[in-house]
């Protein structure tokens, strides 16, 4: 069984169309009998691609720092739930854990957790490829400060591989279908 590592938002006042696309997420890790890695929060986009997971047949892990599990604050949709000593270890976890990363939009938090997985696959740390779903253009910043570090030489331009961009998620869904071919025949009426 795949583990997919999702990063995205706990933040509850976002656009819809943010809502529908970590449904779609959600529903393609859950439909392909994969397994959500994720933060582990019951807020925004992070309960959205759990419920979705969940109810679409796939397995939900949460790894949430003890801070937010003693405030209540951890999904119901997880199958299991580790708790760490901080967002550092977090970190480590969701990346050891994974067969790939999806990052959907967020703030600052999933943007450190973008950098860090970007850092680690670069460094040999992990091997798994890593999707940034670009959803309107979201992370067009961002990429375009890593271009600029290409560009100006602070990065080997052959980290340019070190990630892939789709542009929504429906194109996520898409890279993931092709980077895991056998996933594509499960029968998808069997839950």
């Amino acid at each position: 069984m795949k583990k997919i590592t999702v990063f995205c938002s706990s933040s509850q006042q976002l656009d819809q169309h943010y809502y529908e696309d970590a449904s779609l997420i959600g529903n393609w890790i859950g439909s392909h009998r994969c397994t959500l890695v994720y933060g582990g929060s019951a807020r925004g986009t992070m309960e959205v691609v759990a419920c979705t997971t969940k109810e679409s047949g796939g397995k939900v892990h949460g790894i949430i720092p003890e801070r937010f599990a003693s405030q209540n604050m951890a999904s119901a949709y997880a199958d299991e739930v580790s708790v760490t000593v901080d967002m550092h270890e977090r970190k480590r976890k969701l990346l050891a854990e994974s067969d790939a990363v999806v990052v959907l939009p967020g703030g600052a938090g999933t943007m450190d957790e973008f950098l860090d997985a970007y850092v680690s696959r670069k460094l040999g740390y992990i091997k798994a490829p890593i999707i940034v779903c670009n959803k309107g253009g979201f992370f067009n910043p961002l990429l375009a400060q890593l271009e600029r570090c290409y560009a100006e030489r602070f990065a080997s331009p052959l980290e340019v591989g070190m990630y892939q961009v789709a542009d929504d998620a429906a194109h996520c869904c898409r890279m993931l279908s092709r980077l895991f071919p056998a996933l594509n025949n499960i029968n998808h009426e069997e839950k």
